[in-house]
């Protein structure tokens, strides 16, 4: 019965253990010190420089106030670089929940950053940027790039549309997002989505340097030339 009480604690203790969330680290001398800086009065080329070391340092405790700035001239593409480097979900989250609170350059250089950082928790913001016809040319053209690097089936089907069907003057955007969406699509084995955005390339451009670059490239995938670009 001893032995038994004895061993009670350990059996608590460790089941407990397992219920705990493991602390989060925290930041290093080098991320506390770039977050002092953000927070002082230090010129532009420091907070500038502070924003670089975030990229390349930080963590979840950064986020925020590189976030603060996303909206702030002559720091907004800082901060945005900083939080492209930042590997912790909470980064992108920040970056989808600036788009509401952005417009122009703010808007388009965030849609970027979700790009870069192939966030696909930001496709249906991103889908209805590109699909907008209210929004401005910039800001669509951002949302198509960005779709392209994701690379998703999703994202390349969304492209597909926009090249059917969608304006014309954003067919050569989607066109280049397209070309980029394949290579990323050929390098996760999904052949099919890539070949399917590559032809709606070919059969919605004239021909051109970008219908035959998307058909050479489905060539190579299938073994066998697709039907020349539309005339």
């Amino acid at each position: 019965m001893n032995v038994i009480r004895s061993l009670l604690p350990v059996v608590v203790v460790s089941v407990l253990a397992g219920c705990v969330t493991a602390p989060t680290s925290p930041p290093s001398p080098v991320e506390t010190a770039a977050l002092a800086v953000l927070a002082s009065d230090a010129g532009l080329r420091e907070k500038a420089r502070a924003c670089q070391e975030l990229g390349d340092f930080g963590g979840p405790a950064s986020v925020p106030a590189l976030a603060a700035l996303l909206g702030k001239e002559h720091l907004a593409d800082y901060a945005r670089s900083g939080l492209e480097g930042i590997k912790d979900p909470s980064a992108g989250e920040a970056l989808r929940a600036a788009l509401p609170t952005l417009e122009g350059r703010y808007l388009a250089g965030v849609v970027n950053s979700l790009g870069v950082r192939r966030d696909t928790a930001a496709l249906p913001a991103l889908q209805k940027l590109a699909l907008d016809p209210k929004r401005g040319a910039a800001e669509a053209e951002a949302a198509i790039a960005s779709l392209g690097m994701i690379a998703t089936p999703a994202a390349a089907k969304t492209l597909q549309t926009i090249l059917v069907s969608g304006p014309a003057a954003l067919r050569v955007p989607a066109a280049h997002a397209a070309l980029v969406a394949a290579e990323q699509l050929v390098r996760d084995g999904n052949t099919t989505a890539a070949r399917a955005v590559l032809n709606a390339v070919v059969q919605a451009l004239p021909p051109g340097h970008l219908a035959t670059a998307a058909n050479d490239r489905v060539a190579a995938l299938s073994g066998a030339p697709v039907s020349s670009a539309r005339k």
